[in-house]
């Protein structure tokens, strides 16, 4: 009993150094330690004013969530069905049958014509605008023959609703096409005179009174008028 006592007692001295202890170890432990995740009072390392759920730094990046193409400052921007981008024109692509046109076009919006390429007679047609009949038509050149069939070639636009994803189109002033699509020799070509861009087999064809009375028949794109006015957009293959 005597021994029971005198453990006991000795224990009761320890209990201090125990506390102390305890304590020491609280002060020590690191913020987002695995003990403080676990009683779930850890607060977040950022929450923004708004409220909304905190994310990692760097978890979404704005070359990621800003837009690839962002159009000019107060540009026209287009609807799908009068984007112009390489080889395409709304539900238009280059290489397309005429087959193919006649299925993704109502007939009503085609008007049956021909043009004539190093003497020989091919089909086109002139495209009407479904939201805008009284819009210029669109004219598609066709190449190949009967056996083989038809395929589309060129692409004339002449309506201000098409645009690219910047919202350059008819009625762009020249400079904003040059700034943005790298556009380098101005020629002649079967639409006009137009600035060629042969790496994505577009041109942009330039209202001849902005030019030089005598200009010649290339020119370089920083001699054209910044204010030069787009009169249509050529697509080709």
């Amino acid at each position: 009993m005597h021994n029971m006592l005198n453990r006991f007692f000795s224990a009761l001295h320890l209990l201090p150094a125990l506390g102390l202890a305890v304590v020491l170890a609280s002060c020590n432990e690191q913020p987002g330690s695995s003990a403080g995740a676990a009683t779930g009072t850890a607060e977040p390392p950022f929450v923004p004013a708004d409220g909304s759920p905190a994310t990692s730094p760097g978890s979404s990046s704005v070359a990621q969530t800003a837009s690839a193409n962002p159009p000019l400052s107060g540009a026209l921007t287009p609807d799908s069905l009068h984007l112009i981008s390489p080889g395409r024109a709304g539900r238009l692509r280059l290489g397309m049958t005429e087959a193919k046109l006649k299925k993704v076009v109502p007939a009503q919006q085609l008007r049956r014509t021909t043009y004539v390429d190093k003497g020989q007679e091919l089909p086109a047609y002139e495209m009407l605008d479904a939201q805008q009949p009284n819009a210029p038509a669109t004219v598609l050149h066709f190449i190949g023959d009967s056996t083989g069939g038809f395929r589309l070639r060129r692409i004339r636009i002449y309506d201000p609703q098409y645009r690219t994803a910047e919202g350059i189109g008819v009625g762009s002033p020249f400079g904003a096409a040059r700034q943005n699509l790298g556009l380098t020799k101005v020629r002649p070509t079967p639409a006009g005179f137009a600035a060629v861009s042969g790496q994505v087999q577009m041109a942009w064809v330039i209202d001849p009174k902005s030019l030089p009375a005598k200009h010649p028949d290339e020119m370089n794109s920083s001699d054209i008028p910044p204010a030069a006015r787009i009169t249509g957009v050529l697509l080709y293959q």
